[in-house]
């Protein structure tokens, strides 16, 4: 209850507000934290017998004689549910320090009574984590969820969407942040946030009636303020509306759509993918060889690929992508044909445009590939 590590942050706390010297003791009598660290681990009489009676006891000059360990000024029994779980110790002339008596025992169990209650949240958000865990990789008809369940008092007739939600390159939150971030979000007692990892988040939303809209602005909403709050990215991916029973495909699609989250499209819905789902399916090495077929050829000229990207996006429209890059018609057709040459497909016809466009894919998710990536935007 009353260890090393906690005694020491006592003593860090009253100090901010008292300059005599203080010390805590166990029950039996050994100091563990002191505002003159030589004498932790020294025996200390007085707190000794404080701890036995269970009362104040001011020690005196005189007592400095016969008494090991102590010097002239108050003890005080730390109590914490109606139990002496240690003593505190003030060091001075007792008429001097006696009135700041009760203010150093009050401080004191304030600040062990705060640390004993982050000690039972942290264990229910260990509790919870483990309960979640469970619920996303045990089989559907376990009971042993339900049962877990109805502790927790949640309802499990009730529609749940899994969002994981990525600190990119964020180290792991403290328990104060992740509170304080965890209040920000504003769930009601039937959603659920946990840590998923190094800087990730689950959460499971309640879903209404109004769906996929009302999902969307929520998800907009948190990640606007989770990005106030930090100068981190900030991804998020997020699975299909699910019962109970089908939580863990919900959680794999929310993982899965976290995966394709990137800086342009920070928002991610399984639903919303299409072509992705297929390329998530795909090999690194399948994927390295399909590059390697179709425009490897084309990454040392960067004014190639800048054009290839400028045509998908005006939907192969020629007069639009020369208007965009500035480029007079004719010099837009001999990039055109500079592109076949290199790579013998021809982007003014569909079937070739779809490999392009299929290779562009797999390059944006393999950046190593160039080291002049962001050439090519």
């Amino acid at each position: 209850m009353l260890t090393m590590t906690l005694a020491e942050k006592i003593v860090d706390e009253v100090k901010k507000v008292l300059t005599e010297e203080i010390i805590i003791a166990q029950t039996n009598g050994i100091i563990i934290a002191a505002t003159d660290k030589a004498r932790i681990g020294q025996f200390h009489e007085g707190a000794f017998l404080t701890s036995s009676e269970g009362q104040k006891r001011i020690l005196t000059k005189e007592d400095e004689q016969h008494m090991k360990g102590i010097k002239a000024g108050i003890n005080l029994p730390i109590y914490f549910k109606q139990h002496v779980i240690g003593v505190i110790g003030m060091t001075g002339d007792p008429v001097h320090v006696s009135p700041f008596g009760e203010i150093l025992r009050k401080m004191t169990e304030l600040l062990i009574q705060e640390n004993e209650f982050f000690q039972e949240t942290e264990t229910d958000e260990r509790h919870l984590e483990a309960f979640v865990f469970d619920w996303i990789h045990m089989p559907e008809t376990s009971i042993d969820i339900t049962e877990k369940a109805n502790l927790l008092q949640l309802d499990l007739k009730k529609q749940r969407v899994v969002v994981l939600i990525d600190y990119h390159d964020k180290p792991f939150m403290k328990q104060d942040q992740f509170k304080a971030v965890k209040a920000m979000l504003h769930l009601t007692n039937q959603e659920i946030m946990v840590r998923w990892g190094h800087a990730r988040f689950l959460l499971m939303l309640i879903t209404n009636e109004n769906g996929r809209n009302d999902l969307q602005q929520r998800l907009f909403d948190i990640h606007s303020s989770l990005s106030r709050l930090s100068p981190s990215k900030i991804f998020i991916g997020a699975g299909k509306p699910a019962t109970f029973q089908l939580m863990k495909q919900s959680f794999h699609q929310a993982f899965r759509a976290l995966k394709l989250a990137n800086a342009d499209t920070p928002i991610v819905f399984d639903e919303d993918l299409t072509i992705e789902l297929f390329i998530e399916e795909i090999s690194q090495e399948t994927k390295e060889a399909f590059i390697d077929r179709t425009i490897a050829s084309l990454l040392p000229h960067p004014e190639l690929i800048k054009t290839l990207r400028v045509l998908m996006k005006t939907d192969y429209s020629l007069k639009y992508t020369a208007e965009a890059m500035h480029l007079h018609i004719n010099t837009l057709h001999y990039r055109l044909k500079r592109i076949q040459d290199l790579t013998n497909l021809d982007p003014k016809r569909m079937q070739d445009a779809m490999l392009f466009c299929l290779a562009f894919m797999l390059l944006d998710q393999n950046p190593k590939k160039s080291t002049n990536q962001s050439d090519f935007l």
